[in-house]
């Protein structure tokens, strides 16, 4: 007992010495910054992200929705209601609708009273007021305004849906989940979803689109989802915001992927500095550990008081870091709040548990090898000295598997953990080899030039092994911070590409043959950009190879759709087109020779994939009571995130020019033109117009927020490295107090140390800046093909910035970190280092 109070009481003692004399400033603050860093950014994205979907869900209506063509089962809507849900049905489908003898074909939309359950529906009175409402009351509607321009009718008027006569309540101004689609039935019609039955519109072989809306926390709706997705067959789509094939899902996407890559590199770099200061820490403590068993004290005795020592530091360094990272937190949540709505309730149990296994990992794996050395010091070290290098390959084993096991708990993506380990490890090695030719170059540059210079790069090749590791660090570091930088100046530089300032806000359907001249006319004289006009043509795809395909996809038992090859399983837009459309990039084949009047058709490579159609393949299609064949040949990429036409099909014009079709077309109207837009499109009640311009503003709104999500996120990494470099220097600071000291004692001048002091550490930052920017381009090469699914580009002009910075930053660090050792008188120095 009394031994056990003994090496107990020593370690205690010992803390508190070390604490008080700052001998633990650098493994205590690598440690810090290790929690800090992973728990504020875990936290920060995790709420950020939970922020950013939950303000895009608006523009699905819900959080979650369920799609089907058939009525939903009951016992859906009794596990939501279980599971504390809110729900709400919608019923879509295409009708036409009639008053003041006019007909007009409308996309109606039944919905109850709970409608939205997220955004706003906005409705304007009679008297002009604009309010937010939750659905209709049975027996009125709420219509866009172009339907009452069409019908001649006005608020208060009775307009007739199927065999029921409903009154127009108001218009709809706003509707949350509007599609995107130019290709839609027409102005929207709301009603009470209890007025379906009087309408009679659902007969049999109806085209009905059911939906139930979700709402709710994200743990009720992960619940939800673990039991509905087994049941969702192939005819049933469940999605989110993220899933919704809309303008905003690859945002979101990427989004989420850059905050979960900046944590991660947080991570990273959290453990680079937890393993640069305890090794410095087992060098340190050696002088101590001989001590201890030259005066009669055990292997076990050593072994039992550092862990105890080393145990209270961890958990003292992991309940600061916790407290600061949840300050930070705090901090750039309140910073947010400006800009988005980050009261969501979002459980901090995952970022809390992430950021103490990141402590203690960090404590225990990246400190067993120096404690292992450090326990295991001979007495005679005293008078033979202390290996302060001793290295072995082995070492590194428990640092990979713990940093293995922390990217795995922050991305619970095993292939993707294995990819950025291996790949760290390759770096390193190759920045290892590369340093060390480099820093040999430039040894023999300095011996031919002044003795600051001289002095600095003899110091350098001295220390060849400290200054590769060191090398490493800074690269790492450095490469991290300009990975993060140039990632994130992409893909904002990307997301505003797609909402230019002149982007598309007005679409042109059920444009007549007659009537394109005119449209190409007024569009011309008022210079109001467009997309073009595109023919439209409805017709389905019934063979591939002569080889008839199922008219839709289901699950159900149908043997001769067993023996069918899977088809679209709807109604396409087909079009002709002589140049390839903007938007789309061409992967394989030709385009269509304007003198060719073979039947050519260009498919989009989703759609080849699915159907598993190549190149030369024949395709048969059905318009009506014709059928035709054409061969494919070519397959496009299509952007769908462009607010621009696009099509699965596109024919030369030989094909289809028989046919009769409708025009779209997509253009930018300026405030200024919206009053002689408005006026030509009233001579012409015929075409349709959907306006995109509130929806567009929505987007570029959401982008905005997600953007400044990135950029504080960067802020945080960029502080998180910044103390890696710092804490890297820290470590040579002994081995320069020797250098120094002997020195001085052979008569150097303080200009020469310092001088020789400053361009030994710049040169550091010179090489590792280059090594940095030439890893960086690598690096981003494969995020950018590999994770965001971006075009590569590359970025040589922040290879001068991270020498640059490298330089200036290691420079001054390392300037400032030796400035007090270098004002020490000589006799100072050398009782420093007795």
């Amino acid at each position: 007992m009394s031994s056990a109070k003994t090496w107990v009481n020593q370690s205690l003692r010992l803390l508190k010495h070390e604490l008080r004399r700052g001998e633990l400033t650098i493994i205590f603050l690598a440690i810090v910054l290790a929690v800090a860093t992973v728990f504020s950014l875990s936290g920060f994205s995790h709420q950020i992200q939970a922020a950013i979907i939950n303000k895009s869900s608006t523009f699905i209506a819900a959080d979650r929705v369920l799609q089907s063509p058939r009525p939903i089962a009951e016992d859906i809507f009794v596990k939501s209601n279980e599971l504390g849900l809110r729900s709400a049905l919608k019923l879509e489908m295409g009708s036409m609708v009639f008053a003041n003898d006019t007909l007009q074909l409308a996309e109606i939309e039944a919905v109850g009273e709970a409608y939205p359950l997220k955004g706003e529906l906005l409705v304007r009175d009679a008297q002009g007021k604009v309010s937010a409402q939750q659905g209709p009351a049975v027996g009125e509607v709420w219509a866009e305004q172009k339907l009452l321009n069409v019908l001649g009718v006005e608020i208060g008027d009775t307009i007739e849906v199927g065999l029921a006569e409903l009154k127009i309540a108001g218009v709809a101004t706003q509707i949350p989940d509007a599609s995107f689609s130019v290709f839609t039935s027409g102005p929207v019609v709301l009603m009470n979803v209890a007025d379906m039955a009087k309408t009679e519109l659902i007969q049999p072989g109806s085209r009905l689109t059911y939906k139930v809306l979700f709402a709710g926390t994200p743990a009720q709706i992960d619940d939800f989802a673990d039991w509905i997705k087994p049941q969702v067959n192939e005819t049933m789509r469940w999605y989110g915001i993220q899933s919704s094939r809309s303008a905003l899902s690859s945002s979101l996407t990427r989004a989420e992927q850059y905050l979960s890559l900046a944590s991660m590199l947080g991570i990273v770099l959290a453990a680079v500095a937890v393993a640069v200061a305890s090794r410095r820490y087992g060098q340190r403590h050696q002088p101590m550990v001989a001590v201890f068993k030259a005066m009669g004290a055990s292997q076990n005795h050593i072994t039992k008081l550092y862990c105890l020592h080393w145990g209270l530091l961890s958990a003292l360094s992991i309940a600061v870091g916790l407290a600061i990272g949840y300050g930070l937190q705090q901090v750039g949540l309140n910073a947010m709040k400006g800009y988005l709505e980050v009261e969501v309730e979002v459980s901090m149990l995952r970022p809390l548990f992430i950021a103490i296994a990141t402590g203690l990992l960090c404590a225990i794996a990246f400190a067993i090898a120096p404690l292992m050395q450090l326990v295991s010091v001979k007495p005679l070290a005293v008078i033979r000295g202390f290996k302060h290098n001793t290295f072995h390959w082995v070492q590194l084993v428990p640092a990979i598997v713990a940093l293995y096991l922390l990217l795995y708990l922050f991305s619970q993506n095993a292939l993707m953990s294995i990819v950025l380990l291996a790949g760290g490890v390759v770096v390193s090695i190759v920045l290892l080899l590369m340093g060390q030719v480099l820093v040999n170059l430039g040894r023999s540059a300095g011996s031919k030039s002044g003795k600051a210079l001289h002095l600095a790069f003899a110091n350098l090749k001295r220390r060849a092994k400290e200054n590769s590791v060191q090398l490493v660090s800074f690269t790492i570091a450095i490469k991290l911070l300009l990975l993060i930088v140039v990632v994130r100046t992409d893909l904002i530089n990307e997301w505003q590409a797609q909402l230019p300032n002149d982007t598309a806000n007005r679409f042109l359907v059920n444009i007549s043959q007659p009537q394109v001249d005119l449209v190409n006319q007024f569009m011309a004289e008022q210079q109001i950009p467009g997309s073009g006009l595109y023919p439209v043509v409805r017709g389905r795809l019934t063979a591939i190879n002569e080889d008839s395909v199922t008219k839709q996809v289901t699950k159900e038992d149908d043997p001769d759709a067993e023996q069918q090859r899977r088809g679209v399983g709807r109604e396409l837009n087909l079009t002709w087109r002589n140049e390839l459309p903007p938007s789309n990039v061409l992967i394989d084949g030709q385009w269509f020779s304007p003198d060719d009047k073979k039947p050519q058709v260009s498919i989009e490579q989703g759609v080849a994939e699915r159907l598993d159609v190549k190149v030369g393949d024949t395709l048969t299609f059905q318009l009506g009571s014709e059928e035709f064949s054409a061969e494919v040949t070519s397959v496009r990429e299509v952007d769908w995130q462009s607010l621009q036409p696009n099509f699965f099909m596109i024919f030369n014009q030989y094909v289809l020019q028989g046919f009769p079709a409708t025009y779209i077309s997509s253009h930018y109207v300026a405030p200024e033109q919206e009053q002689a837009f408005n006026r030509f499109l009233a001579d012409y009640p015929t075409i349709s117009m959907i306006d995109v311009g509130a929806l567009i503003n929505q987007l570029r709104t959401v982008i905005d927020q997600v953007s400044i999500a990135v950029e504080f996120i960067l802020v945080m990494v960029v502080i998180a490295g910044s103390l890696v470099l710092v804490a890297q220097v820290q470590a040579s600071m002994e081995e320069r107090e020797r250098e120094i000291a002997i020195l001085r004692t052979l008569g150097a001048k303080g200009s020469l140390l310092r001088n020789s002091v400053l361009l030994e550490f710049v040169c550091l930052g010179v090489v590792a800046g280059l090594m940095a920017g030439i890893a960086m381009e690598a690096a981003v090469y494969v995020i950018q093909t590999q994770v965001f699914d971006m075009s590569p580009s590359f970025h040589f002009s922040y290879w001068g910035v991270g020498i640059t910075a490298g330089a200036a930053f290691v420079g001054a660090v390392g300037m400032l970190s030796c400035w007090r050792l270098l004002n020490m008188s000589s006799v100072t120095l050398i009782r420093r280092t007795m």
